[in-house]
């Protein structure tokens, strides 16, 4: 990690760092002394510190990458931790200049820390989560949070968590289900729309569907009308690709959850971001939600993947319908010219957008 990575972490995930790198008492020095033993550690100009007794937490081993100390737990070969997410979330309710209540998504890094994410007007903002509540609480990348954030030392961390995943605290069981453990069953009830034209189609509940147009402004259209015409309750809309231009698309969505970056964005930060949707999608899934998936488009996600694509495989692949549990339903636009012929194995309806029509292919 370079010096100017390391100076926009927060305070506390600093210190966290430099305790693991083997900074000596990094509670008692300034962010720029952290910084500089830090650096010096890890390039072998200074020893680290190795405590005598238990107090403390001396790391395990010296020679790790401490990028992968800050990592996202499921997926730790992405980059450093960036600010370009961006989520459809409420605007915080503010109780004071220092202690605010407001809500995000959670991202897990690979020190049991994290950070929560939370969108205000046209900024977005993170709040560093403590080890202690992440352990008490057992909170996953993915989680929705309510949380009260109160300021320390000039840094806004996370102090009380009020609800996760829309469950008040009192009531939360931190014993979930788990996604890969519940048993698929063929779908059998048809996902309803309110306009009739979607009707026809007869889309069951954990099914995916295929979206093929060369108009790339229709597709988005079609596929926004047809996540808003869908009776489910939870949707999730995924856009990596937003150009100015075309923002004004976003206000027509109703009632979905948007995991959207710009065109102009980092790839590393757009990938973090599917990460994100993907566990929030499995979450909903594990409380015996039906969620519908939007991914506009799958061209634009699988340009900012790795080699493997092994973040488009795992989005394209989510669909499920679980016995005793939920569904996920999946829509993607394809490109019509070029498929990504790797996945045509899992389509299980393709249609064709031509003229704002859709035909059944």
């Amino acid at each position: 990690m370079t010096e100017q990575q390391l100076n926009e972490l927060s305070i506390f995930a600093l210190r966290e760092l430099a305790r693991r790198t083997g900074v000596y008492a990094p509670t008692s020095k300034k962010k720029g002394e952290l910084i500089r033993e830090i650096i010096d550690i890890s390039e072998g100009k200074k020893q680290p510190h190795i405590a005598k007794t238990k107090q403390g937490r001396p790391p395990k081993d010296i020679g790790y990458s401490f990028a992968d100390i800050l990592m996202p737990k499921s997926y730790m070969n992405f980059a450093q931790e960036t600010k370009t997410y961006t989520f459809n979330q409420k605007n915080s309710d503010d109780l004071s200049d220092d202690i605010k209540t407001i809500s995000g998504y959670v991202e897990l890094l690979n020190n049991n820390t994290a950070f929560l994410w939370n969108r205000r007007d046209e900024n977005y903002s993170k709040y560093f989560i403590s080890e202690n509540l992440v352990e008490k609480y057992g909170i996953k990348t993915g989680d929705k949070l309510l949380v009260e954030v109160s300021s320390a030392e000039n840094q806004m961390i996370v102090k009380s968590v009020f609800n996760i995943n829309d469950i008040p605290i009192m009531k939360y069981n931190r014993v979930r289900k788990n996604y890969y453990e519940v048993e698929h069953v063929e779908p059998k009830h048809s996902l309803i729309f309110d306009q009739e034209k979607y009707n026809i189609f007869d889309i069951k509940l954990g099914e995916s569907v295929y979206l093929y147009g060369s108009d790339n402004k229709e597709n988005t259209e079609i596929i926004i009308d047809l996540i808003n015409s869908s009776q489910i309750q939870k949707k999730i809309y995924i856009n990596v690709s937003i150009a100015e231009k075309n923002k004004y698309f976003l206000k027509k969505l109703k009632n979905a959850e948007l995991f959207i970056s710009s065109i102009t964005a980092e790839m590393d930060s757009a990938k973090r971001l599917i990460v994100i949707a993907i566990e929030r999608a499995k979450h909903l899934f594990e409380q015996g939600e039906n969620v519908l998936i939007a991914v506009d488009d799958v061209l634009s996600l699988s340009g900012i993947d790795s080699t493997d694509l092994v973040l488009t495989k795992n989005l394209l692949s989510l669909t499920k319908c679980g016995r005793n549990a939920g569904t996920i339903s999946l829509f993607a636009i394809m490109p019509a010219d070029r498929n990504i012929r790797f996945f045509e194995k899992l389509v299980d309806k393709r249609i064709k957008i031509e003229n704002d029509k859709l035909i059944l292919l």
